[in-house]
């Protein structure tokens, strides 16, 4: 471990110094649940619920939450805070170091704290979508994995390229992911970023975190970086959150269209609430649900405090929201129409996310538990 992560870990060591754990309660509902609910209370930086959530997907899923606090780090964190990167890649790496600090559950615990305090940036996840933009949104042809190793790092180093073609570019140049290009090199990658001025620590954790996530995302953080600290220097902002709204210790922004019953939920409220369900005809040119459920994400599962705000970020923000939807096959005039439904008629789709789990059957210790072929 290089001397980069070695600061890492006294920096996380310091971070957690004043946390009192105690006996945390593990919550009651299954893993998709608990894995969506982990992610949306980092983004709205709730410390008890994140710390509980974290204890209990341990429980659950054991060492695969070092992976899901990566992929976690990079894609709501980001840019925001690149020592609270590089720190959940060196304690998530290091079963050494976790058991100098009391175990998995005072790691997991700790990592999820510092991620939920730290300012956050989704850019990445807007932008570091690869291939899979939607084709109305270019102003330049965005470039194809034919191109070569060469042509993508000069596109990732070119300061006038519009960020989400150097995002793409760096999505071809880092060779990892399902639809990787096979000539991709990712230490080529990294050592370009290097040459552009990112920080060590965050050009390594991104090589780890790529390569252990295999989530090509992962690389576009740095490129944020870089655009986010090009102009005026950002500031980081607190934003207002959706009212948090429980049943039970449940928070009702966990059921998503990640989770069976988010999913139920979400079906039955754009089926009987007519104002949306007409919106949805007349604006869903393809799959009714998928743009349902698109609508509720962005309605109270997507929004993060504190922020990273940088002279790009609000446009980042809506090229990735267009971009969704777009995929999705709702039309370009409906989006800002149907999300501003889902955010006026969030208590309505609440009350139908309460009763879907007061009904859920309860197995073991998990709520709404889904099958082998809903996991998919």
């Amino acid at each position: 471990m290089s001397d980069t992560f070695l600061a890492s870990k006294e920096w996380f060591s310091n971070a957690i110094a004043d946390i009192r754990l105690g006996k945390l309660q593990s919550f009651c509902a299954d893993p998709w649940i608990i894995s969506s609910l982990l992610q949306k209370s980092i983004r709205r930086g709730e410390t008890e619920i994140v710390q509980r959530a974290a204890v209990t997907f341990l429980s659950q899923r054991g060492s695969a939450i070092w992976r899901r606090l990566m992929i976690i780090a990079f894609e709501d964190i980001g840019a925001g805070s690149p020592m609270a990167l590089a720190a959940t890649v060196a304690v998530g790496s290091d079963p050494t170091f976790r058991t100098t600090i009391g175990g998995n559950a005072v790691a997991a615990a700790g990592i999820a704290h510092v991620l939920s305090q730290s300012a956050k940036d989704r850019s990445a996840d807007y932008l570091g979508c690869g291939p899979r933009f939607h084709a109305s949104l270019f102003t330049a042809p965005p470039g194809s994995a034919g191109g070569c190793l060469k042509q993508h790092l000069c596109t990732v180093a070119d300061h006038n390229a519009p960020l989400f073609l150097r995002t793409v570019a760096a999505w071809y140049a880092c060779g990892i992911g399902r639809e990787r290009d096979k000539n991709g090199d990712l230490p080529a990658l990294l050592h370009t970023y290097r040459e552009l001025g990112v920080p060590e620590a965050l050009i390594e954790a991104t090589g780890i975190a790529a390569k252990r996530t295999n989530e090509p995302m992962t690389v576009t953080v740095p490129l944020i970086w870089l655009a986010a600290h090009a102009g005026p220097k950002p500031t980081i902002e607190q934003c207002p959150l959706p009212p948090l709204v429980c049943e039970g210790d449940i928070p009702l922004y966990a059921l998503d269209e990640h989770t069976r019953l988010g999913r139920n939920a979400i079906f039955r409220f754009a089926q009987e609430n007519a104002v949306v369900r007409h919106a949805l005809e007349s604006y869903a040119l393809g799959s009714q649900r998928r743009a349902a459920n698109l609508a509720a994400f962005y309605a109270d599962a997507f929004p993060i405090t504190p922020r990273l705000k940088w002279q790009g970020c609000v446009a980042a923000e809506e090229f990735g929201i267009n971009n969704d939807f777009l995929i999705a096959q709702v039309s370009f005039e409906g989006i800002g129409p149907l999300l501003d439904l889902f955010r006026q008629n969030l208590g309505e789709l609440n009350e139908f996310r309460r009763e879907v789990l007061r009904h859920a059957p309860r197995r073991g210790n998990g709520v709404g538990k889904a099958s082998a072929q809903e996991r998919c």
